[in-house]
């Protein structure tokens, strides 16, 4: 797949629809399994980058305790008010990834969930992590698995390709680009990281129909309102065929999505 930093349009809708369906189908269930990775104790100092609406945030906060503290960061307003308007002790801060507002040595936990390949400077945004967490600390990083172990996301890309064109199936693939096979490494390499763990976890993406796993999948790529009516209808018709094989009895589409979590050790 060739690299991409398509990033999403943040709208007062996607930010909506964020909530309302990504972060229940796709991102809860990952928010537990990085601050699990990460390690994170009663009492540390925990920095989310890249935060959006919070799910994470929420997650290590949870983790940190009432001697510990949380602050969210991220560079878009929208999700940010949208993160604020959950009620939590919980330190959220506009800032740029890539040139962090805090001292060096700041935090015990430098958390980032499917974020980084939305990441203009991926590499400053790496050495910015590292620089801002305390030595002995980690920072953790989660990126999408490879796309082909992804059948159900690999059939729908192929349909939007055929029904909206290769541009249209580049931005909904978007989201995959680090998990070419030897892309992080790369990547950690050309940001000074000699050491790190890999760890494999197993998720999926639950929707409560095909129809909003095709629409919510193409209003976050920015895709669902440069097609026409009958493109639409045609494509809808043809992803009920085509993803028929991963609805399960409850009538939900379930559709596996394997992650990779990076962990680096602080100097």
């Amino acid at each position: 797949m060739t690299d991409t930093r398509v990033v999403p349009e943040i709208t007062d809708d996607f930010v909506k629809m964020h909530d309302d369906y990504l972060v229940p189908s796709i991102f809860a269930q990952w928010s537990h399994h990085l601050t699990e990775v990460a390690r994170i104790e009663s009492g540390h100092s925990v920095l989310d980058v890249a935060c959006g609406t919070g799910i994470v945030t929420h997650a290590a906060l949870d983790e940190v305790g009432f001697s510990g503290t949380v602050t969210g960061l991220d560079h878009n307003e929208k999700m940010l008010a949208a993160a604020s308007r959950k009620p939590s002790r919980i330190d959220w801060q506009l800032g740029d990834v890539a040139a962090l507002p805090f001292e060096s040595n700041s935090f015990d936990r430098v958390l980032c969930q499917f974020a980084l390949m939305f990441i203009g400077s991926r590499v400053a945004a790496i050495k910015e992590m590292l620089r801002v967490c305390k030595p002995g600390g980690l920072v953790t990083v989660s990126v999408w698995a490879p796309l082909s172990q992804s059948r159900g996301y690999t059939a729908l890309i192929s349909l939007i390709r055929e029904f909206a064109g290769e541009r249209a199936a580049f931005r909904l693939a978007a989201p995959w680009s680090l998990g070419v096979q030897g892309k992080m490494d790369a990547l950690l390499l050309s940001a000074g990281v000699n050491e790190y763990e890999c760890h494999e976890r197993v998720g999926v993406a639950r929707f409560p129909s095909i129809d909003t796993f095709v629409e919510v999948h193409l209003r976050s790529a920015g895709i669902y309102h440069d097609m026409n009516k009958n493109s639409l209808h045609e494509l809808f018709n043809a992803a009920a065929r085509l993803l028929a094989p991963f609805v399960v009895e409850s009538g939900e589409i379930v559709a596996r999505l394997n992650a990779n979590i990076f962990v680096l050790s602080a100097d």
